[in-house]
């Protein structure tokens, strides 16, 4: 058994996943990941000790399989990361194919939480883990024809107090990157429901020099695991704007359980 430490990166093929492959790999991990798409595979060949399983999260047997052929590995992770975001359909609720507003539900929440349940009995022993989800658009405002993977990223800042809440020996969180340059835009700008006010915006960001770095993305996973459940378990983090790094941010979290979680703001409110 290897006593280096092993991440498990679901959606590896993603241009954050392949970035984040990269950096734990610079830094001694064994790294493991699913793909679906094959473009960005020879990147990640190219890493020492990277072992890749195809996965089609809309096919929750092939989730399986994946988990099983990381199983035959005999290695056990101490880190998860669900990077996969697939934002169609892009159309209100009342509209297009409800069949696949269901299954990009699934896709970008039920099968992210199927492979961590399926994974979970191969994590590290007696060690707290860390599970690392990824947030999406419309938490704090409605993102209209966005519904279906607005929701599903909701349920993920759920779920993940409630791993918290359940789950002692798992560090869970989640992160939103922001605006960050992957090829997700490109689906966008070619979707013919997405609003020109949405279509606009994205075509100014990728005009611009702006953007979520990698490093930034990575070194706030890795400072928000270092910091461990006291700090990180159950919460929403912003990448962009959350004061990560710092310690007054770490202290003002250990002071307060409701801190960056779902809540409803100013709930004791009274004229």
């Amino acid at each position: 058994m290897s006593t280096r430490p092993v991440v498990f990166l679901s959606s590896i093929t993603s241009d954050i996943g392949v970035a984040l492959a990269q950096r734990y790999s610079a830094d001694g991990y064994i790294v493991a990941g699913t793909y679906r798409a094959d473009k960005l595979l020879p990147e990640l060949r190219k890493l020492p000790d990277c072992h890749l399983f195809y996965c089609d999260l809309a096919d929750p047997k092939s989730v399986t399989e994946s988990v099983n052929q990381f199983a035959r590995l005999g290695l056990q992770w101490e880190t998860f990361v669900s990077l996969a975001s697939h934002p169609p359909p892009l159309c209100g609720f009342f509209e297009g194919d409800f069949e696949a507003w269901s299954q990009s539900v699934h896709v970008n929440c039920i099968e992210q939480l199927r492979t961590l349940r399926l994974l979970h009995p191969l994590r590290r022993p007696a060690a707290i883990n860390h599970a690392v989800f990824f947030a999406g658009p419309g938490t704090n405002n409605a993102v209209t024809n966005f519904s279906a993977l607005t929701l599903s990223k909701i349920m993920l800042i759920k779920m993940c107090e409630l791993l918290d809440a359940e789950s002692p020996d798992l560090n869970a969180f989640i992160v939103g990157p922001g605006w960050t340059r992957t090829k997700t835009h490109d689906l966008i700008l070619s979707d013919p429901h997405v609003s020109a006010d949405k279509k606009a915006d994205t075509l100014r960001f990728l005009q611009s020099n702006a953007g979520t770095s990698m490093d930034d993305i990575y070194a706030s996973i890795r400072w928000l695991c270092a910091q461990g459940r006291p700090v990180a378990g159950g919460r929403n983090f912003s990448i962009v704007h959350d004061e990560w790094g710092e310690e007054s941010l770490a202290t003002a979290l250990r002071a307060d359980p409701d801190m960056y979680k779902l809540r409803r703001h100013k709930n004791s409110w009274q004229p």
